[in-house]
């Protein structure tokens, strides 16, 4: 795995979850196990390429771009995203500034704070979205009426505008936007959770950090998690 360039923000404005219990300080070297056990992550220029290959002229463009940086910037899981309603966006002067996670894995609460870049793709759907009449709701919501394609979870069944996209559906996006950026490896929405957590990883060196992003409740979860660099 090549060597990742630092995310768009420093560790000063690093996203930070609120919702982990704390613990004891953590060294910050790599644990002799985590190589072998470590999952892939996309390096610099492969997510550059992914996030290039989506047209956002569109609105389901704007939708999808704002869904991968949810995932790539943010580390939400790929159920938490879809997830989201417009009540759980946080505005702060002006700005989206944070997500509230409702229910995360294993049912826990969390408080996830976006990037500068995040928000910015975020607020562009949200236009995008209110000027097709959808105010409020899933914040990632279908907008058409119609019979649902191969990439969604209800093939064959009527979509209804307003609902939230399927997980499924998210798999297949990231699967064509890979094939259009020309990546080779196998890259799913949770590559991107990985991502993020190995960017963070890298940019802070700072273990217990990551972990508390990642909202996840033991630091061994979060060395697996980031790929070693």
């Amino acid at each position: 795995m090549s060597r990742l360039a630092p995310p768009p923000y420093d560790a000063e404005t690093m996203p930070i979850s609120t919702s982990s219990s704390g613990g004891p300080p953590v060294r910050r070297d790599k644990p002799q196990q985590a190589s072998s056990r470590a999952q892939d992550a996309l390096t610099e220029e492969q997510l550059d390429a992914l996030l290039d290959a989506v047209s956002a002229r569109y609105p389901t463009g704007k939708r999808s771009l704002a869904l991968l940086l949810a995932m790539a910037d943010a580390g939400l899981r790929v159920s938490e995203a879809v997830s989201l309603k417009t009540t759980d966006l946080v505005v702060e002067g002006g700005q989206y500034t944070h997500v509230s996670i409702r229910r995360g894995k294993g049912g826990k609460p969390g408080r996830v704070a976006l990037t500068v870049r995040a928000a910015a793709k975020l607020g562009g759907w949200l236009d995008a979205r209110t000027r097709m009449g959808f105010s409020k709701g899933y914040v990632f919501c279908t907008i058409s009426e119609g019979t649902a394609g191969g990439h969604w979870a209800d093939e064959g069944q009527a979509l209804q505008p307003g609902r939230p996209v399927s997980t499924e559906y998210v798999r297949q996006l990231v699967r064509r936007m890979t094939h259009r950026a020309g990546v080779e490896s196998r890259v799913t929405p949770h590559t991107l959770r990985h991502t993020f957590a190995t960017r963070l990883l890298r940019t802070t060196g700072n273990l217990e950090l990551t972990r508390k992003a990642l909202r996840h409740s033991h630091i061994q979860t979060t060395v697996v998690t980031v790929v070693w660099i």
